[in-house]
Order: C-alpha cells, then structure tokens, then sequence
C-alpha cells in the first residue's frame, strides 16, 4: 500500500489505541496486513530495473505519497478527534518504518537490512493475484476510504 494508506491507519489506531507502545506496534502489524492486500504497486520494484532506477521510481512515488499524507495528518489534526500527540507520532513511524527501511535497503542495499527486505516483499507477493495499477489504485483508494470513514467517526 501506498504510505498515505499506511499513514492513515496509523491515525486510526491513534485515536483508538491511548499507549503509544502499543499504538506504534498495532501500526507495525497493520502495515504487513494492509500490504499482504494485492494493491498494484509492484510496478515499483520490477526485477529489470538497475538499483539506481528503483530507488529514482520509489523516491519519486513515496514523495507525491508522503505530501498526500501530509494533507491528511493536517485534515486529521484539524477535524479529527483529539489524539495524544505520543500516541499519534509513534503509530505513525510504526506504520511507516517498513517503507522506510525499505527505502534505505534500495538506495544502500546494507546487508543487515536484507532479511527484513525479503520479509517485506514476501509479505506484498504472497497473493497468487497481481494487480495491474488501475486495479491496485481502486483497491488502494476502497481501502484508504474506509479507513479514512473510522478514522473520523
């Protein structure tokens, strides 16, 4: 899923959720159910790009994302419920810190990194049901509804 999706589960589990502990591991495990989903952003991370091309494409597509994001954590804190700020800051980096990681791993490749990173994309290829991208952005856009719908509500 695309941070935006991740970013705004995490502020459902900060309204719902008062520790901060607990709200940054809850966000930790949404993360790999949300990208266990079939969602079309595969495309990302072609075998046949050069390392170089598929941090440029994640780079490019995580910054469009993470100014989305923003807009909704602003929206959020401005019509939303009020959250701890503890809670809030710590589900967000516990949804997010998988992408993040994952960013590093392609623009660094650091070998520690690496079983993490097989973790990961054994997570997002699990499903026998690839997307295309129309598909995975409907799914994507359902999926951010809904979660986006309880988070305000």
């Amino acid at each position: 899923m695309y941070l935006t999706v991740h970013g705004t589960t995490a502020m459902l589990i900060a309204r719902s959720v008062p520790n901060p502990f607990v709200a940054f591991l809850l966000a930790l495990a949404s993360h790999f159910v949300l990208d266990f989903i079939p969602h079309g952003d595969e495309h990302l991370l072609k075998a046949h790009f050069t390392r170089g091309q598929t941090a440029r494409r994640m780079f490019g597509a995580a910054s469009l994302d993470g100014l989305i994001l923003l807009g909704f954590v602003a929206i959020f804190l401005w019509v939303g419920p009020t959250v701890n700020t503890s809670t809030f800051i710590w589900s967000l980096i516990g949804a997010l810190l998988p992408d993040v990681l994952q960013g590093i791993y392609f623009a660094t490749e650091t070998k520690w990194l690496k079983p993490f990173q097989n973790f990961h994309l054994g997570i997002h290829n699990a499903s026998n049901h690839p997307l295309n991208w129309h598909q995975g952005m409907l799914v994507q856009c359902l999926v951010l509804t809904a979660v986006w719908l309880f988070s305000i509500f």
